[in-house]
């Protein structure tokens, strides 16, 4: 009887999972004073019968399986001496938390292999580090945390999907990343597509993203969003340096919609607050079907931010032509950057913003309306056409009553050294509301052939725009625009003045050469005088082009007539 009491007794212990207690993990047990103490492999076996529990890592445990927690609860991996260490021997060697919840890993560096975190909530991760790890993912973890953390040549992967169960209601959640630093070739992947099946708020607080000049892989953080998701995403007090292809965002349409909750609508909000990014871009991307976009809402701030040195871009901005995205970027400056763009915007507000030694224009405005508030400063930036700012693709520039303009020292190699507005830009200037001229700083800046301060037309505007004096205080800018006129010029003459004939020119002979030097000339701010600019200059006669030149300053224009017809009437044309 006591026998078969004795075996009942050990059957039932062995089935059963292990509620509380402390275990001590390490490969050499037997230097480890406490107990009880095995190597990983004899826990690993059945972690999921592990319950409140915490193990204690001591040394070096050396891994060559994988192992699954699976719907555990309370469970910490923390490592007890200075350099606890769990080592994969294989790339394919996995570390799986699912559908758990409570798990904690503390102290422990992590070395090859990967992890993962599934379907579980309360993960929490603290002053950790992760080596040449072949991934380190969550997928709908919620209210967790990473903190005080390294990750060194690893892929950070954090996704957000519908849940395995749909809600009745909805609910709130939390991941948080704080303290945490990236480097080598480290990547971060953030993927929204859940819907609106819950709201997830993601804060990254003080994260450093570090990596060599010439890293071997590419190394970027990538941010793909659903705009039908409910989600926001706060990032603080964080910088980037070295990273290949920039902190990118790209918005998207194809979320799974198949929890989502009735009445609840899609809102996406970014705030992007005192953070650096050297050496790397920040882009924001609208991506997909754009035609759908009017009825999710997009916020994003950036705030307090520097973007410095980037070869690529700094600031680059795609609304998609969407009338739901309001962008406003404050108090941030934008330093030698390759440039900075803003393309497809409805609604964008530039407030306190400076632009200084961009080398491919300072901010090209494409298709945009862009609303200035406070100030905005454009210095030291060099461009082919528009050193400081280029006004494109009928852009509007809405003035506020606050707003100041500053242009100073930029360069154009070609036209428009402080500011560029292209043919399609009918007005490119506007005040939000009726108030007095905004003040307008032009400075030294400089342009090779035309539009010293300003290139493009500014007497284009309707009744619902102002002109240029009405709207700027400004002192003697110097603007062109594209040829309107063309006058005979001196070659030998430092300046380029026109030369009118009152008398028509006459024995013209067939065969005799025509030489004459002309210059064309384009409106300035004013609309009542014209300055130099270039262009092509087109002569026909009897619809025959007879000469179709580019010509630049004060050129040379040379025809030998075959044959004379209408008292030589010629028809010429300026492109």
């Amino acid at each position: 009887m006591s026998l078969l009491l004795v075996v009942v007794l050990l059957f039932f212990s062995s089935s059963c999972s292990v509620s509380s207690g402390q275990y001590y993990v390490s490969d050499d047990c037997s230097s480890v004073t406490q107990s009880p103490c095995n190597p990983l492999s004899v826990y690993a076996g059945n972690m999921s019968q592990y319950n409140n529990i915490i193990f204690y890592f001591i040394g070096t445990s050396s891994v060559n399986f994988n192992f699954t927690m699976d719907s555990v609860q309370n469970i910490t991996l923390h490592g007890l001496d200075q350099s606890p260490t769990i080592h994969y021997h294989s790339y394919q060697r996995s570390i799986t938390v699912t559908t758990s919840s409570h798990v904690s890993f503390s102290n422990l560096s992590f070395q090859q292999g990967g992890i993962q975190f599934m379907y579980s909530s309360n993960i929490t991760i603290t002053g950790s580090i992760f080596k040449d790890l072949s991934q380190l993912s969550f997928t709908n973890v919620f209210d967790s945390k990473i903190t005080s953390s390294v990750l060194d040549s690893v892929s950070l992967n954090i996704d957000y999907f519908p849940p395995l169960v749909c809600y009745n209601e909805l609910h709130h959640y939390s991941l948080t990343l704080t303290d945490v630093t990236l480097t080598k070739d480290s990547f971060t992947i953030l993927y929204m597509g859940h819907g609106t099946s819950y709201d997830i708020s993601v804060i990254i607080n003080n994260i450093n993203i570090i990596s060599s000049p010439n890293g071997e892989y590419d190394f970027d953080v990538e941010c793909n969003l659903s705009i039908e998701s409910l989600f926001s995403l706060y990032i603080t007090n964080s910088s980037t340096l070295h990273v290949d292809d920039g902190f990118g965002f790209a918005f998207y349409t194809d979320s799974l919609q198949d929890c989502n909750i009735k009445g609840v609508e899609s809102r996406l909000t970014i705030v992007i607050e005192d953070c650096q990014f050297l050496n790397n871009g920040l882009s924001f991307q609208i991506n997909r079907d754009y035609s759908q976009l009017s009825n999710h809402y997009i916020a994003i701030t950036v705030k307090s931010c520097s973007i410095h040195d980037n070869d690529r871009y700094g600031l680059s901005i795609n609304g998609g032509l969407s009338t739901s995205v309001y962008i406003s970027v404050i108090d941030t400056e934008l330093v030698g950057n390759k440039g900075n763009e803003i393309v497809g915007c409805h609604s964008i507000i530039l407030n306190n913003v400076t632009v200084t030694n961009s080398l491919s224009t300072g901010l090209v405005i494409i298709a945009s309306v862009v609303t200035v508030e406070n100030r905005l400063v454009f210095k030291n930036n060099t461009g082919v056409v528009g050193g400081g700012m280029a006004i494109n693709g009928s852009s509007v520039v809405a003035l506020s009553p606050s707003a100041n303009l500053e242009f100073i020292d930029n360069h154009a190699t070609y036209k428009g050294g402080g500011i560029y507005i292209d043919k399609k830009t009918a007005c490119a200037f506007t005040h939000k509301h009726r108030v007095s001229p905004i003040p307008l700083i032009l400075k030294n800046n400089t342009a090779r052939v035309a539009g010293i301060d300003i290139y493009g037309s500014l007497d284009k505007c309707d009744k619902d725009f102002y002109e240029f004096f009405y709207l700027f205080n400004s002192t003697n800018p110097s603007t062109s625009s594209d040829p309107s006129a063309f006058a005979f010029c001196d070659p030998d003459s430092n300046e380029t003045t026109p030369i009118w004939y009152d008398d028509d020119q006459k024995s013209v002979f067939i065969g005799q050469p025509l030489k004459y030097n002309v210059a064309l000339f384009g409106r300035t701010s004013d609309n009542n005088t014209y300055s130099l600019t270039d262009g092509r200059i087109r002569i026909e006669i009897n619809g025959t082009i007879v000469i179709d030149k580019y010509i630049n300053n004060c050129s040379l224009i040379e025809y030998t007539p075959k044959y004379i017809n209408h008292y030589g009437e010629h028809n010429i044309t300026l492109n």
